[in-house]
């Protein structure tokens, strides 16, 4: 009986100590993961605004998010809310119905690092709401702000790829014309569906308008070859290219479909979708939520 306790009295010190040793493993990894995202999201977005890369981030330029999230109540009723950065550095939260119509507004106070936070900001939200309902986020768009100049939008998306759900960021100008794509995550196959994130293909989609994005198409065409130094800097600028030049190519293919990759037509439809559909809701939204500021008086950051 004696050995009989012993036995157990180890195997459960062995469970204890293989279950704190797993748990302060994923906490670290976890911690790590999450600064890489924030770390890859940030520099994505200085990226897609033209700086990183020797090119210094100018001292009043401020990116600031705004959080959409499905808040559902002990009622089974839905609506949508926007949490806002305000101009006295607080926080509110804009509740609006599914017709779009503002219903109230929440204000939230919060330290910056804790609303940066997915975690953190969750829980704040939540408690701010009455009891029984709950708020699921779902995404954020960013708005960059240099001095008192609105720069435009950077709009996350998710579309299905070939084989994993592909992660991308779209940034408009403020008229809603592209002005540049990343893709964040992919698993697409190497040297086929890989080739997402090469100039060639991302940079078709910049200065596309709103109006050609609700029929940009994608077609198993090869790329023209007055086309690919201009969708290509180092290319045009080892070809000795002038900038009037590169203007005038972009220009003619401006409305121009997307040209697929080689043997990817799927992953170049995907990204296509990804980027027209995020677009597209984004504007829709925002038509929404500038009417929502505008009635409730919201003196918003941006």
């Amino acid at each position: 009986m004696k050995e009989i306790i012993k036995i157990t009295v180890s195997l459960t010190c062995v469970c204890i100590a293989a279950a704190l040793i797993l748990g302060t493993v994923y906490t670290q990894t976890d911690h790590y993961r999450k600064e890489q995202e924030e770390k890859t999201i940030k520099e994505s977005i200085e990226g897609l605004l033209g700086y990183g890369k020797g090119t210094k981030v100018p001292a009043d330029l401020h990116i600031y998010p705004i959080h959409r999230y499905v808040i559902s109540n002990s009622e089974g009723q839905t609506v949508l809310g926007y949490v806002l950065p305000l101009k006295d550095k607080g926080y509110a939260l804009a509740v609006i119905d599914l017709a779009g119509k503002p219903e109230k507004v929440i204000p939230l106070t919060a330290k910056e690092a804790d609303m940066a936070e997915r975690g953190s900001r969750d829980g704040i939200v939540n408690d701010a709401l009455p009891k029984g309902s709950k708020a699921t986020w779902t995404q954020t768009i960013y708005v960059p702000v240099q001095g008192d100049k609105r720069l435009g939008y950077v709009v996350e998306g998710i579309t299905q790829g070939f084989k994993r759900p592909i992660k991308l960021m779209v940034s408009l100008d403020p008229q809603f014309t592209v002005t540049g794509l990343a893709i964040l995550e992919h698993e697409e196959d190497p040297g086929l569906g890989a080739e997402i994130v090469q100039d060639y293909f991302k940079n078709q989609f910049a200065g596309k308008t709103l109006d050609v994005l609700k029929n940009l198409k994608v077609v198993k065409e090869p790329l023209p070859e007055d086309y690919l130094p201009a969708l290509e800097p180092a290319r045009a600028q080892k070809a000795a290219i002038r900038a009037d030049k590169i203007k005038e190519i972009k220009d003619k293919y401006l409305k121009s479909d997307i040209y697929a990759i080689t043997g990817a037509t799927i992953s170049s439809r995907a990204v296509t979708n990804g980027v027209t559909n995020s677009v597209r809701k984004f504007v829709y939204r925002l038509g929404i939520l500038s009417e929502a500021i505008k009635q409730e008086n919201l003196q918003v950051a941006f």
